[in-house]
């Protein structure tokens, strides 16, 4: 798509920051939900909101696109639980969306065992790197020792891969809007399922949990996909990739400040790797970007 004035960078800027606010709303909600239950409140209150203006290409899809669309939604509605599980048992969110970052390089391995979708050479020098890195942000006791919510992050991770891996290769010829609609409505439905069925709801909600709830899904959800849509409109996808990849670093900073984070070399070390092993596997991308420009403007 055309940049103007590099606009779309500058919104997928803020689309990084934004993202990163909504694990610290989702944290502070928690005090009056039930971890999956306050995300299925979430996700369907921000379908209903995105559903009046959905509806129009709502009618025109087929069956076999609503299909696709609820099973993509299924697996994010996995994801999503998981990653709120994460969340309920520490205040570590910046080694968490490190953690949780890998699932980018999740993903091409699974594409390729799944679909025989063949990674990017450079893949194969990103994933030991990340893996590394990864082992670090688990070796907080000085051993190999992987704590509940490490593992949830890194679940979460796995869950997060396979999710966008179908919703890449079934998806595609859906419009983003209905798309996300079905998929949020899916996350919200089985969410509140399940919680409805298992989990213990307080007789009396705080205030403050109440308008945490509504600013995730206002700003955390609906603001941020719309802008996240926008901006990609007018951003080339290597770009986008890059950029996006901010997310964790404003994460742990926003964690060390707010939540008091204690940020050990080990730590560090590993969060680099991981970062610099997603940098590694876009950096072929971006060599591509560069190329075609230079050739556009021979």
């Amino acid at each position: 798509m055309k940049n103007i004035d590099g606009i779309g960078e500058i919104i997928l800027f803020f689309v990084s920051i934004l993202a990163a606010l909504g694990w610290f709303f989702s944290k502070y909600a928690l005090v009056g939900f039930p971890p999956v239950g306050f995300i299925g409140l979430r996700f369907f209150s921000a379908a209903l909101l995105f559903f009046p203006f959905a509806y129009p290409q709502l009618k025109h899809l087929t069956r076999s696109e609503i299909i696709r669309a609820f099973a993509t939604g299924l697996f994010f509605a996995i994801f999503m639980a998981t990653w709120i599980m994460a969340i309920t048992f520490n205040n570590n969110l910046g080694s968490g969306a490190f953690l949780l970052s890998v699932s980018m390089l999740l993903a091409p391995l699974i594409s390729w065992l799944v679909f025989r979708n063949k990674p990017l050479r450079t893949f194969w020098i990103a994933l030991p790197t990340a893996l590394c890195g990864v082992y670090l942000l688990a070796n907080s006791k000085g051993d190999f020792h992987f704590s509940v919510d490490s593992s949830l992050y890194l679940l979460a991770s796995l869950f997060s891969a396979i999710y966008f891996v179908l919703h890449n290769q079934y998806s595609k010829s859906i419009p983003p809007l209905p798309l996300t609609t079905l998929q949020l409505s899916v996350v919200g439905i089985l969410c509140l399922s399940y919680s409805l069925l298992t989990e213990q709801w307080q007789s009396d909600i705080p205030s403050s949990a109440i308008w945490w709830l509504a600013t995730s899904v206002l700003i955390g959800t609906n603001f941020r996909y719309m802008l996240q849509t926008i901006g990609q409109h007018y951003c080339h996808i290597a770009n986008a990739s890059i950029i996006m990849l901010l997310e964790p670093v404003w994460t742990i900073i926003l964690s060390v400040i707010l939540l008091g984070e204690q940020l050990t070399t080990i730590k560090i070390i590993g969060s680099i790797l991981i970062l610099s092993a997603l940098l590694i596997y876009r950096i072929q991308n971006l060599i591509g970007l560069f190329k075609g420009k230079n050739r556009q403007s021979t």
